[in-house]
């Protein structure tokens, strides 16, 4: 036997013509209230017609109605920080997230390391030069110079000398 409820609309998102959802109308004034759904994004029932999400008036959180005060937009922080699922604490080191031991936290809080030469080269240069170095090309280039090296000391050794 199935019970048939009468359900809530589902709304699809668009932004630069990539669709996103289903999301219930909850959802979705949870993410405008965190700026996932932007108000120039557009929402759509049936991803046929589409409004721009800051005319949909249902769907706005009350924080977002009027910002004109300091203590209006204090108020939408506020907002934000309770419905965000993205809790600070987790990351505290009381607290142990993920279930993970103690000690495979990292130590030191900056993940910077130094790079060397070829990583940044490859990174500035968006290519990788390491092939030049062991290639044919490059041997081939190396002994023609050496060669013409000894055959310039040669000459200049050996030719007589004009002054």
């Amino acid at each position: 036997m199935t019970i048939h409820s009468k359900q809530q609309p589902v709304w699809y998102t668009r932004r630069q013509g990539i669709i996103r959802g289903p999301f219930s109308a909850r959802h979705v004034t949870r993410y405008i209230l965190l700026g996932r759904i932007r108000l120039q994004d557009e929402l759509s029932v049936d991803q046929v017609s589409w409004s721009c999400a800051e005319s949909v008036t249902d769907l706005m959180p009350p924080e977002l109605s009027d910002l004109s005060s300091w203590d209006n937009y204090q108020q939408l922080v506020i907002s934000r920080m309770k419905v965000d699922e993205r809790k600070g604490e987790r990351r505290r080191a009381g607290s142990n997230a993920g279930n993970r031991p103690e000690t495979d936290r990292r130590k030191n809080p900056d993940r910077r390391r130094n790079d060397d030469g070829e990583f940044v080269t490859r990174h500035m240069f968006n290519r990788d030069f390491s092939y030049l170095a062991n290639s044919p090309q490059s041997h081939r280039l190396r002994t023609l110079l050496l060669a013409l090296l000894l055959a310039t000391l040669l000459y200049a050794w050996l030719a007589p000398s004009q002054y």
